[in-house]
């Protein structure tokens, strides 16, 4: 077992690489590559004046991981497949993305996370799992089954739960009321 310093600077920079692996896909819009981004020939070879261009106007750019896949109605969204969660109110983002752990069908001691759309039953900011005997602290739950957002690591899967970074399930318990709706795609 890692010391606890070590352990800790390991998973800080996992959550890091995460965060850093989000924001470059956002970055990109849907159906592009790599290769389809625009060069900077300008720097190289400038344009004589004659002949040059307006600069376009920015446009904002799609963001793959919630275009079209998160109800506006729901207060919270779950891409599993990314692994990463939002919080939103009428479909503008206001917090995040930020990295998750889900369940996981076919982990070693793991059950997927379930895909759907939700509502926050209930919150325990100092909860114990009654199954596992595991901490699970800013319980946010939503689904049955005691399925809920909470502080947990962001390298193991969980049994059923999202995984937020302290930080985050900090955030995540205080912004969503009994009744938000939250929706895993």
């Amino acid at each position: 077992m890692l010391e606890k310093p070590v352990r800790t600077a390991w998973i800080a920079a996992v959550v890091v690489l995460t965060a850093l692996t989000v924001w470059v896909i956002t970055q990109v819009p849907s159906g592009s590559t790599e290769a389809e981004a625009p060069q900077n020939v300008a720097a190289d070879h400038p344009e004589p004046e004659a002949q040059a261009k307006p600069a376009p106007k920015p446009q904002a750019v799609p963001n793959p991981a919630v275009a079209n896949r998160c109800p506006a109605t729901a207060a919270a969204c779950v891409d599993e497949r990314l692994r990463i969660s939002w919080l939103q109110h009428d479909g503008k983002i206001t917090y995040g993305p930020v990295p998750v752990m889900p369940g996981t069908q076919g982990a070693a001691d793991s059950v997927a996370t379930p895909k759907g759309v939700f509502r926050v039953q209930y919150k325990d900011a100092d909860h114990v799992s009654g199954e596992f005997g595991e901490p699970m602290q800013n319980a946010v739950f939503f689904a049955a089954g005691g399925i809920a957002f909470h502080q947990g690591s962001l390298v193991s899967t969980s049994h059923g739960c999202v995984h937020l970074s302290p930080q985050d399930s900090a955030r995540y318990y205080k912004e969503l009321d009994r009744g938000a709706q939250v929706a895993v795609f």
